[in-house]
């Protein structure tokens, strides 16, 4: 998300994340693993009124196992990411992607597995935004 940050200035929209907890929130911010306007929500009130739900701890257990999850494992190991198993590990997310004045949601992605995301294209896509830097 964060390499969107540039083009969608461009076009006036905003990057914002929403942080569950200030547990690892300084390290998060001085390793500038997010640019963008950060908010903190720690009585998950977002979460809830989006309707993202916690997992199990069986569930969770069960998703490390997961070849999705292996593979992203391995991408963060080889891009010399850190990583940590601090904090609320159960809390899903997703992202958003909200019109102008928040009149309607173009884009509502939701986790099934903790290594879920978007990708870049499908936000700029239900933004009406093409990329400069893709590929035919």
């Amino acid at each position: 998300m964060s390499l969107l940050t540039p083009l969608l200035s461009s076009h006036n929209v905003r990057n914002v994340g929403v942080g569950l907890e200030e547990l690892g929130l300084q390290d998060f911010v001085d390793g500038g693993f997010f640019n963008g306007d950060l908010y903190l929500d720690v009585g998950k009130q977002t979460y809830k009124d989006i309707g993202y739900y916690r997992y199990g701890m069986m569930g969770v257990m069960m998703s490390l196992f997961n070849k999705k999850a292996r593979d992203a494992v391995a991408k963060n190991r080889q891009d010399n990411l850190p990583s940590n198993l601090k904090g609320d590990g159960l809390q899903t997310g997703g992202t958003l992607v909200v019109s102008k004045g928040g009149a309607g949601v173009l884009l509502d992605f939701r986790q099934d597995n903790p290594a879920d995301h978007v990708a870049n294209s499908e936000i700029l896509r239900a933004l009406g935004i093409t990329d400069p830097n893709a590929k035919p």
